[in-house]
């Protein structure tokens, strides 16, 4: 019986993740949001755009230098077509750094649900490739709410996933956060599913929609945009000219609300 338990359990991930290899975390929840008595769409972008300007009505694109990172962002770096989004690396020096990539943050904001994306890491060590939310200062509601970043996932090529849970309260930035490498695994060849459950009581990270880490909520409490980017970063491995016209793919974005 628990070799039969186990390979329903394996044959509906299968199903649920389309085309991408469930993994195992470490713990036995998962979740179905296409389950319509339980869930309602709310929000989602499919990414059928002919034109990056179509894109940008959605989307706003971070377009400059960052100071955190070894690449500056710009809205040329953002490429669509084919029913997807791609963040693309270039070895350039512009804006003061030697590389760029691309960030895109949604114009709408949000406040709890199950926010769920699907892509592909860039094919390379040096890369951040993240799914997140956080709060911007003016949206804050006081007095639970403080300013709070949600990393979905920061995946690293070519196996690692980490979440993390942000205070950015000023002059006290405390982080909460955990990861894992998948042997054998290379995020960059195939989709999985990066998702979270956020509710006014937890916060609860998935991977291809089995449960990985479950949190109190106590203080992400305010609206919020949903975040895609890409950066180079030396704690995301060696950098190096490999990194040269890779990107990370985005398949989808999708939001749900229990019923």
């Amino acid at each position: 019986m628990r070799i039969r338990s186990i390979l329903s359990t394996v044959v509906l991930l299968f199903w649920a993740c389309s085309c991408s290899a469930p993994l195992n975390t470490t713990t036995e929840g998962t979740i179905n949001p296409e389950n319509k008595r339980d869930w309602k769409l709310v929000w989602n972008d499919e990414f059928n755009y002919k034109t990056r300007d179509q894109l940008l009505k959605v989307w706003e694109a971070d377009n400059g230098p960052t100071s955190h990172t070894l690449c500056s962002r710009w809205k040329e770096n953002v490429e669509v077509g084919g029913g997807t989004v791609r963040l693309v690396n270039h070895k350039e020096n512009r804006g003061g750094q030697e590389w760029t990539s691309a960030s895109i943050t949604s114009y709408d904001s949000f406040l709890y649900g199950y926010f769920e994306c699907r892509y592909k890491y860039a094919a390379a060590t040096g890369t951040n490739n993240s799914f997140w939310i956080m709060a911007r200062n003016n949206k804050i509601v006081p007095p639970e709410g403080r300013p709070f970043e949600l990393d979905i996932n920061e995946g690293h090529y070519p196996s690692e996933y980490t979440n993390c849970i942000h205070d950015w309260t000023e002059g006290n930035h405390t982080s909460n956060g955990d990861h894992v490498k998948y042997p054998g695994i290379d995020f960059s060849k195939e989709y999985h599913i990066f998702s979270v459950e956020w509710s006014e009581d937890e916060i609860v990270f998935y991977i291809d929609r089995k449960e990985f880490r479950r949190e109190k909520n106590d203080f992400c409490k305010s609206p919020a945009p949903v975040r895609l980017s890409e950066a180079i970063l030396s704690w995301g491995g060696p950098v190096t000219d490999a990194i040269d016209g890779t990107f990370m793919e985005v398949d989808y974005v999708r939001i749900y609300k229990r019923r």
